[in-house]
């Protein structure tokens, strides 16, 4: 349903979500994201994070709703959220799930994403 990597040595975790998610899977998804964000915390960085939503179906009101609700806890956030999504419905989705966090842009190229977490901040 998911795939999280993380470079603990420049802050960054990339997330890849895929298939059509349960509030179960919301839940397992919340407390992996919440140690990732708690090890990268750890080294004394401000983790940064790209969501590949190109392989991501567009889900439940349900599951959306559980999905905001994740992201009130600052357990799970990053400093810079990129979000890679080259689907106008996707994009469409995920843009209103994320609409009050300032900390989020997106985009339909990956590698100006990754280029955007990495710009020193103004």
């Amino acid at each position: 349903m998911y795939k999280v990597t993380v470079d603990l040595a420049r802050g960054y975790f990339e997330v890849t979500p895929h298939g059509f998610w349960t509030l179960d899977t919301i839940a397992d998804f919340a407390r992996e994201l919440e140690q990732t964000v708690h090890r990268i915390r750890a080294t004394g960085r401000t983790p940064v994070s790209l969501c590949d939503l190109s392989g991501a179906m567009i889900q439940s009101q349900e599951v959306v709703a559980a999905f905001i609700q994740m992201m009130q806890n600052p357990a799970v956030r990053s400093g810079r959220v990129a979000v890679y999504t080259p689907g106008a419905l996707t994009r469409f989705q995920a843009v209103r799930a994320n609409q009050d966090h300032e900390e989020f842009r997106f985009f339909t190229c990956k590698e100006a994403a990754r280029t955007w977490l990495f710009a020193p901040q103004e």
